[in-house]
C-alpha cells in the first residue's frame, strides 16, 4: 500500500515540474516577442509620388533603425484630401520586404488609385511590419 501512494505521489510530483517547466518555456517565448517587437524600428525618409494612369507611385528610402530583422507586410495610403478620408491598402507578402539590422534600401509601391483621388492630394503613407509595427510618412 505505502509503494503505491509513493508511485502515485511520485507521478504527481512529476505531472506538476512538468507543467511548470511548459509555461516557463510558453513565458520566455513571450517575453523575447515583446522584446523583438519593442526593438523594432522602421523610418522612411525621401518620400515622392507620381501618378501613372490610374495608379500612384510612391518611391521612398526605408531604414531599419533596430536591433532585429523587420518584414513590412502591408502599406497603408491614406487620402487627406477626400472627406471622408480614403484608405487603400495593399497586402506586400508577395514583395518580401526584409531589412537586416542598421539596412537601408530605396522602395517603390504602386497603389490604384481610388474615385476622386489624383497624385496632387496630400496622403499619409504607413507601412506595417510583421510584428504590427508601424511607420508613418506624410506625403504632401
Amino acid at each position: 500500500m505505502v509503494l503505491i501512494v509513493l508511485y502515485l505521489y511520485y507521478n504527481l510530483y512529476l505531472f506538476t515540474l512538468n507543467r511548470e517547466t511548459d509555461f516557463q518555456d510558453v513565458s520566455s517565448r513571450s517575453q523575447q516577442l515583446d522584446a523583438d517587437r519593442n526593438a523594432e524600428k522602421i523610418t522612411i525618409s525621401n518620400v515622392a509620388e507620381s501618378q501613372s494612369g490610374n495608379s500612384i507611385i510612391i518611391s521612398c528610402m526605408l531604414t531599419n533603425n533596430g536591433s532585429v530583422a523587420t518584414q513590412i507586410v502591408r502599406l497603408w495610403l491614406t487620402d487627406f484630401s477626400v472627406s471622408p478620408s480614403d484608405v487603400s491598402n495593399v497586402g506586400l507578402q508577395t514583395f518580401k520586404i526584409v531589412l537586416q539590422p542598421g539596412q537601408q534600401i530605396p522602395e517603390t509601391f504602386t497603389v490604384p488609385l481610388l474615385q476622386g483621388e489624383s497624385a496632387a492630394d496630400s496622403f499619409a503613407l504607413e507601412l506595417v511590419t510583421s510584428r504590427s509595427n508601424i511607420a508613418t510618412a506624410v506625403i504632401n
